[in-house]
């Protein structure tokens, strides 16, 4: 799975000292990436319910979304969120389950549903039945 956003996304939304700090606090390259394909997969859990996956094209706001859960989860300091991480993740989520239940849209021409959310409706497929009045009659 690709990411929807990229270091570089990351620096430029956030600011390249943003991203060293970052990277100086964990002592590593990883995190960063490692957080940005998680924050992909959360996203895809909640887009997943509305559209069909993979986007590709991904529409610009996922990029946005991305890189706020991203950077969150990167941080050592992720335990002590500051007010404005805590307002930024909170209303990410929010917009997700928005995205989800379709009262937001991602874009001018939003992706196809997938196939189970154009119609639900319910499929029972299962063997002709065995017992029947008339095969247990004589029996009881």
């Amino acid at each position: 799975m690709t990411p929807y956003a990229t270091v570089q996304d990351c620096i430029d939304r956030r600011g390249a000292r943003a991203v060293e700090l970052l990277r100086d606090k964990a002592d590593a390259d990883g995190p960063l990436e490692r957080a940005l394909e998680d924050a992909s997969a959360e996203i895809d859990g909640y887009v997943g319910a509305r559209h069909a996956l993979p986007l590709d094209p991904a529409p610009p706001i996922l990029k946005a979304l991305c890189v706020d859960i991203a950077m969150l989860r990167a941080s050592p300091d992720a335990g002590k969120l500051t007010e404005e991480d805590q307002r930024r993740s909170e209303a990410a989520v929010r917009l997700l389950r928005d995205i989800s239940r379709g009262t937001v849209s991602l874009g001018a021409k939003d992706p196809d549903p997938p196939a189970e959310a154009a119609s639900p409706s319910v499929r029972i497929d299962a063997p002709d039945r065995v017992m029947t009045r008339r095969s247990l009659r004589g029996i009881l």
